[in-house]
């Protein structure tokens, strides 16, 4: 330890020693620029990173978002469509049944008629009571289906001829109809009309038909309800639509808004990570300068020691030596028959062999001098 504190006081070496410091403390400075210069423009491509990272998570998740709301309005008019579609040929499907039950039932129900108006018309006949008859009639068009009804005798003579002109029905067989009278026309527009069935029932009290009674049923009452059922239908699929439209709405409502709470947790997660990242850069760039800096450091003062343990060995000690030789000269009982004893091929030893060979020169002279002295003396 002395012998590196006396080089490290020594003269000849303090520049190279000073020399050293500055390298070393200029190194470090400009290895802990650097490091901070990387370190900031990781810093910042990391931010840039995230930030483009979470821009691009945002724009894909508001896409999703959009094609789930696309999706499910798509889903809701095809939904709807189909339902309507569906339930559409349902409807008809259950008309054609419902219509077939419902004219079945209003034929068995005019058949029905016709044989009770038969079966109470005998003795009206018999006693040749047309206003009997006409009433009979008049009492069965007191039913909305019923248009008229015919009673003719056993020869096919008409005997009942009331119509009630201010049915409207009536109306247009009569304007449709052909022929010389009012019931004429009625009759055979009848025939030919499909919205009207004919009913007819014999009357034959003993066995004998004594005439006939001919009933027309209107079927428009049928067209009517089944009419009224198809609005009752077409409500019911309007409902049924708006519904389904109004539940996928919702839905599609409800996942837009937990798509927008993903999207804003996916980017506060995303500028927190970037701030945390941030911050576990810049400690460990903190570290990694003091690291640096300090390995440096001590690399330097390994370095430093290696010179001075080179130089004390390789320089100062033959320095030393040839300063004792020649100080021990300077002395006043100078030896000057004493070399200088260095074994260096370095220019040290090139100056130890010059002052040895001066000394060599000299020494002849002051001998010559000290015996001149002495034979005068």
């Amino acid at each position: 330890m002395s012998a590196i504190l006396s080089l490290l006081r020594s003269r000849l070496l303090r520049p190279v020693f000073l020399a050293l410091g500055v390298a070393l403390l200029a190194q470090v400075l400009v290895a802990v620029a650097l490091t901070r210069g990387t370190v900031a423009t990781l810093v910042a491509d990391l931010s840039a990173g995230l930030q483009a990272d979470t821009q691009r998570l945002a724009g894909e998740l508001e896409l999703a978002g959009q094609e789930v709301q696309g999706g499910l309005e798509s889903l809701s008019g095809r939904t709807q469509s189909q339902l309507a579609a569906g339930l559409s040929a349902r409807l008809a499907q259950e008309q054609e049944q419902l219509r077939g039950v419902l004219e079945s039932n209003l034929k068995r129900s005019a058949d029905d008629l016709a044989q009770l108006l038969a079966a109470v018309a005998p003795k009206a006949i018999w006693d040749n009571d047309v206003p009997a008859l006409t009433e009979l009639a008049r009492v069965a068009q007191r039913n909305p289906a019923v248009l008229f009804v015919v009673y003719s005798d056993a020869q096919g003579e008409r005997l009942t001829r009331h119509l009630n002109r201010q049915d409207l029905r009536v109306k247009a067989l009569l304007d449709k109809g052909e022929g010389r009278g009012a019931l004429d026309k009625v009759l055979q527009a009848a025939r030919n009309d499909t919205g009207v069935y004919l009913a007819e029932a014999s009357i034959s009290p003993m066995g004998s038909e004594i005439g006939k009674v001919l009933l027309g049923v209107s079927t428009v009452a049928v067209d009517e309800e089944l009419a009224a059922l198809d609005q009752r239908f077409v409500a019911l699929i309007d409902s049924s639509g708006r519904l389904v439209s109004d539940s996928l709405s919702g839905a599609a409502a409800d996942s837009s808004a937990a798509l927008a709470a993903r999207l804003d947790t996916a980017r506060e997660a995303a500028s927190g990570m970037a701030y945390s990242s941030g911050a576990v850069v810049e400690r460990a760039a903190a570290s990694l300068r003091w690291n640096i800096s300090l390995g440096l450091a001590l690399v330097g003062l390994g370095i430093l020691l290696v010179l001075a343990l080179v130089l004390g060995r390789r320089v100062v000690s033959k320095l030393h030596t040839l300063i004792a030789v020649l100080n021990d000269w300077a002395a006043g009982e100078g030896d000057l028959t004493r070399r200088v004893e260095l074994d260096s091929r370095d220019e040290i030893g090139d100056m130890a062999a010059a002052v040895n060979r001066f000394v060599a020169k000299l020494q002849p002279i002051v001998r010559e001098a000290g015996e001149v002295a002495v034979r005068t003396g």
